[in-house]
């Protein structure tokens, strides 16, 4: 990694740290609404209602939850080993470049497809036996995915991964939900472990790069290892809450099956809503698409070793927790959310440009880092935006759509990369950009349509 690059990160990362530190050792906000109802936390969470770290504890500690938080964080980081070596491991079997979006797609359509199972398979079984048994699972498929010698058995590999971490996902949140808690407390142990994900994330991809500079081999047996040690003391050592109940009704197809779930929701559809999922899908098909992308880039184009592109994503993992403990909040409460989402999602297209006309490693790197934080205001204030375009008697047909939209996004941006990466891998960032133009445009409207409906 060139010096100025490199002193360029480290100079970033520590005022992240520090102002991190701050947050942390002060009051912490509410951050990374990924995975919870944000009208409800906002409620719940304002400038006169912030918890210190040490409450935050007491609250996990005393409703029997610091193991299985302490197990999710393992798994979170583990999860992330591979992500630094996966283009090196893509090149070292030779796999054609467009692999790499094909691989992703399989992951996520994955998890789009298995989803409603975990779910009805936790409530009949038990949240804590499904995730130890994913923990398990995600493990056996880093085996896999190393055992791989060309692309069928890559693509294998990478859709049993994405279907462990949809059972992961679910089965996590649902035991998080079903604490016998008030909703406030509830809340609140969401807020952790949304930033749990983020910081684990982060952190994983370093750890990760380091290995993978050893030997690539050695992040996918050091994936494989935690998981499998993380999953037999979920198994041992967590319990189900004492209210839970296994179901005894036996599961039936239609239960399982999301498209007969999106079928009927497709039905309460109205042109707001649409408009809204347009916007939906051109910013995850930009933004997943570009992801993997730059992931493929920084390896082939810019000669990145796992470590170098390990710490650039832990740079960026921090900058996106400050990005939206501070600016995502602010906006939340004091802006107009949908026209504060489509002037982001319009500086990330920019940000996408500056980085293609870059002339130097350093200004591209930059580039990058601003785009990852702006896209991480996006995301949390786009779930707010689907709560406004849910007119209340959709009754969570908005939330699902959503999610299948984004689902298709995400499988359609990265192979889209793939395909075009081999021709020249700035035209897919080109295209990208392009996308979020559009989803800003879009975005604009809907709020529009929400302001002549009264919402705004």
């Amino acid at each position: 990694m060139p010096t100025a690059l490199f002193n360029a990160m480290a100079a970033i990362g520590g005022a992240a740290i520090k102002a991190g530190q701050t947050i942390f050792a002060g009051r912490l906000r509410p951050a990374l609404l990924l995975h919870y109802n944000i009208r409800v936390c906002l409620k719940q969470h304002n400038n006169n209602a912030l918890t210190a770290p040490l409450e935050r504890y007491s609250m996990i500690k005393k409703h029997g939850l610091t193991k299985f938080f302490t197990l999710y964080f393992g798994f979170v980081l583990a999860s992330n080993f591979v992500h630094p070596v996966t283009p090196a491991f893509l090149q070292l079997i030779q796999c054609p470049s467009s692999m790499f979006g094909f691989a992703f797609a399989a992951m996520a359509l994955a998890q789009f497809l298995t989803s409603s199972l975990w779910g009805k398979l936790g409530d009949k079984f038990g949240y804590i036996r499904c995730i130890g048994f994913c923990y398990f699972g995600y493990g056996v498929s880093a085996i896999v995915f190393s055992a791989a010698t060309g692309w069928p058995l890559v693509l294998v590999a990478r859709f049993l991964a994405g279907m462990f971490i949809a059972g992961v996902t679910v089965n996590s949140m649902a035991y998080l939900t079903a604490l016998a808690a008030p909703a406030e407390e509830r809340n609140k142990l969401l807020v952790i472990y949304a930033s749990m994900a983020s910081i684990g994330g982060a952190f994983g991809f370093l750890i990760g790069g380091l290995i993978g500079d050893i030997s690539i081999f050695y992040s996918f047996y050091t994936q494989a290892a935690s998981l499998f040690i993380c999953g037999g003391l979920m198994l041992f050592l967590v319990r189900e809450h004492s209210h839970f109940e296994q179901g005894a009704a036996p599961l039936k197809l239609k239960d399982v099956n999301p498209f007969a779930s999106l079928a009927a929701s497709a039905k309460m559809l109205n042109v707001t809503v649409s408009i809204f999922l347009v916007s939906v899908f051109f910013a995850f098909f930009a933004a997943t698409g570009f992801d993997q992308n730059f992931n493929y880039y920084m390896r082939v184009k810019l000669n990145f070793a796992p470590s170098s592109s390990g710490m650039f994503k832990a740079v960026v993992g921090i900058v996106s927790l400050f990005a939206n403990l501070t600016i995502s909040m602010w906006v939340v409460r004091k802006a107009n959310i949908s026209k504060a989402m489509a002037m982001a999602l319009l500086l990330c297209g920019g940000g996408i440009t500056c980085m293609v006309m870059a002339g130097t490693t350093t200004g591209l790197m930059g580039a990058a880092l601003c785009y990852y934080a702006l896209m991480a205001i996006v995301m949390p204030l786009q779930q707010s935006v689907m709560l406004k375009n849910d007119s209340g008697s959709t009754k969570g047909a908005v939330a699902g759509l959503f999610n299948a939209t984004r689902a298709a996004g995400m499988v359609v941006g990265p192979t889209f990369a793939g395909l075009v990466f081999d021709i020249n891998p700035d035209y897919a960032f080109l295209t990208f950009a392009f996308a979020m133009a559009l989803s800003a445009a879009v975005t604009y409207i809907n709020y529009l349509q929400l302001k002549k409906s009264g919402i705004y």
